[in-house]
């Protein structure tokens, strides 16, 4: 078996790797960087495919605005209850970014890895764990299907962004999230003449506790979905792609024509497990870093990537490596706990279909409203308070 030595190995080159990776590289040219994934890319991947403001504030921190450089942008964000009622906000400004943008992951995250690998991170596809030893103060050995086969990995620091079915947090023995801090969603893409004009969330009685999304990729198509949490799916008995056909048709868009649809899991932020692990870290669906409101998940595993990477770089150039990542998961709960904290709370006040016309009915009278709203669901708010939500209650009256 050939034997491999790297600085920083980061299993997964979805977004959440890939920024680690890129970052890595920024920081530290001179390190060895070495990124592992089980497919070749391009490769699809069901997803919502929404890169919000966050997303952007990310790739203008890599220096890598130019991937999205010339797509249609999205600027406002609708949002539909029950009755059918509606509201339209602006997307939240991160960074200097108050928009947003639809890219297939099979176009996106190609793009993102490619930067890594030109910024000279080397990449390996193909390539899936079989088995990993992570002892307290030692190297971490992987083994796994290399570019010539079987090969042994010591690195002196592992970024695990390998999904929400992580090889990595299994051979640790981190458990997966269950079911209550579990969602399912199926995607598909339509056209018709004219597109769409804004993302759009559908809270529709017809659906719930399930919702529906439309987001616009370009001056036909769309991205439309239906997610709904893993243990009530479980209750109601029924299929994916039926949730799907009843949201368009409830939506109006029953003459849609949804093509590659996919199912998919996600492991919502409600519960994200201990992230440090001695000299590995988990980020991205492989820290349950998906908010559990809106389904998004890039944004916060690029950030989470990023600051994984820069983290350990240091360590590694200041010989105190032993704990590559010390501190990494007290500043993800800082930076983002309250988020999701407030997003989760908003997802089970939304699922009552009442308190979501009252939610509505509300916004529009009062348009600070809408905006909490949006940065519960693709922003990083924290608005969702008891007096909030008693305001929200009065206003929605009538």
């Amino acid at each position: 078996m050939d034997v491999r030595a790297c600085d920083l190995l980061v299993v997964g080159g979805g977004p959440a790797g890939a920024a680690a990776a890129l970052a890595a590289r920024h920081a530290a040219p001179e390190l060895q960087t070495l990124v592992l994934d089980r497919q070749r890319f391009p490769r699809d991947k069901a997803c919502g495919d929404g890169l919000g403001p966050g997303v952007v504030a990310r790739l203008a921190d890599l220096d890598a605005g130019e991937i999205v450089r010339g797509r249609r942008p999205v600027e406002r964000l609708k949002i539909v209850a029950p009755s059918g009622a509606e509201v339209i906000g602006d997307l939240p400004a991160i960074g200097e970014s108050a928009r947003g943008y639809v890219v297939p992951r099979a176009e996106f995250d190609d793009a993102l890895l490619t930067r890594a690998r030109d910024s000279g991170a080397e990449v390996w596809t193909k390539g899936r764990l079989a088995e990993l030893n992570a002892p307290g103060d030692g190297l971490v050995s992987v083994e796994a299907n290399g570019p010539n086969g079987p090969v042994s990995i010591c690195a002196k620091a592992v970024i695990a962004a390998d999904g929400a079915r992580s090889d990595v947090r299994r051979l640790l023995g981190v458990a997966y999230n269950d079911s209550a801090h579990t969602g399912v969603a199926i995607r598909a893409y339509v056209e018709r003449p004219g597109g769409f004009e804004h993302m759009a969330f559908y809270f529709k009685r017809e659906l719930l506790p399930a919702y529906g999304w439309i987001f616009p990729i370009d001056a036909r198509g769309a991205n439309v979905g239906v997610m709904i949490d893993a243990a009530r799916f479980r209750r109601q008995g029924r299929r994916l792609p039926d949730l799907l056909r009843d949201f368009l048709q409830s939506s109006e868009h029953d003459a849609l024509e949804p093509k590659l649809s996919r199912a998919y899991m996600l492991p919502f932020a409600s519960y994200v497990p201990p992230l440090e692990h001695g000299r590995v870290a988990l980020v991205g669906d492989a820290g349950s870093m998906i908010n559990p409101f809106s389904g998004q998940g890039i944004a916060y595993g690029m950030a989470a990537g990023i600051e994984a990477a820069r983290r350990s770089v240091r360590a590694v150039r200041s010989g105190a490596d032993d704990r590559p990542f010390d501190g990494f998961d007290a500043w993800f709960r800082r930076r983002f706990g309250e988020h999701f904290r407030a997003s989760a709370r908003a997802k089970r006040l939304a699922q009552r279909a009442w308190i979501a016309d009252f939610g509505v009915r509300a916004a529009r009278r009062r348009p600070e409203f809408v905006q909490e709203g949006i940065e519960l669901l693709v922003g990083e708010g924290t608005a969702l308070s008891w007096r909030s939500l008693a305001r929200l209650l009065v206003h929605g009256r009538g």
